[in-house]
């Protein structure tokens, strides 16, 4: 019984650690087509919360991939007003100059739509 329980809590310290110590590892790195691991570990980090992000879209932001779409890595800000470097993916070439939501936790993109000046976060606006 002793093993079965020692054993719990290690698969459980793994599967709530490593991500954890997996995003303090990645912190800083920026990610790439082939390289999306930050990205990974934030999604599964308990101790980061989800949260929204704006960008304001600009083509020399975009890097086009092969075989399609466009990878964005740009200075966002969350709603606390807190700026970072974030990577998304776009199927196309984004507008010039549209602000985008992104539903984010950590570096880790859900979705994104674009939105209104008016339906962003005055402290938010203030800074894009």
């Amino acid at each position: 019984m002793k093993k079965f329980i020692f054993g719990l809590v290690l698969v459980g310290g793994i599967v709530v650690g490593g991500p954890i110590l997996g995003s303090k590892l990645t912190e800083g790195q920026v990610s790439t087509q082939n390289n999306d691991l930050g990205q990974v570990f934030d999604r599964f980090n308990v101790t980061i919360k989800k949260e929204p992000s704006y960008v304001v879209t600009n083509s020399k932001y975009g890097t086009k991939q092969e075989p399609g779409g466009y990878l964005y890595t740009q200075k966002a800000i969350n709603e606390s007003g807190k700026s970072y470097d974030l990577t998304f993916y776009a199927p196309g070439e984004l507008r010039e100059n549209a602000i985008l939501k992104l539903d984010t936790k950590g570096r880790f993109v859900e979705t994104w739509e674009e939105v209104k000046k008016e339906d962003v976060p005055k402290n938010v606006v203030d800074k894009l």
